[in-house]
């Protein structure tokens, strides 16, 4: 465990954030750093919502963000 004002400010076991790159980063990838001790972000692209709700159900109950096309 690495202990930085990262890790501390996100509640998390390692400063390790997954990219939010739509098409790429989804909701299982996401997922899956999430439970290893990181952040799992969702590429949310210019927010779908059809896509995001796809993502995010693949996501399951894991505590992930999404990152969006501003």
């Amino acid at each position: 465990m690495i202990t930085t004002a990262l890790t501390e400010l996100l509640d998390i076991a390692h400063p390790i954030l997954l990219a939010p790159m739509g098409g790429v980063a989804g909701g299982r990838l996401a997922a899956a750093v999430t439970a290893a001790g990181g952040l799992g972000l969702v590429g949310g692209g210019y927010a779908d919502p059809d896509e995001l709700a796809r993502e995010m159900a693949l996501a399951g109950d894991a505590r992930v963000g999404v990152g969006f096309i501003t």
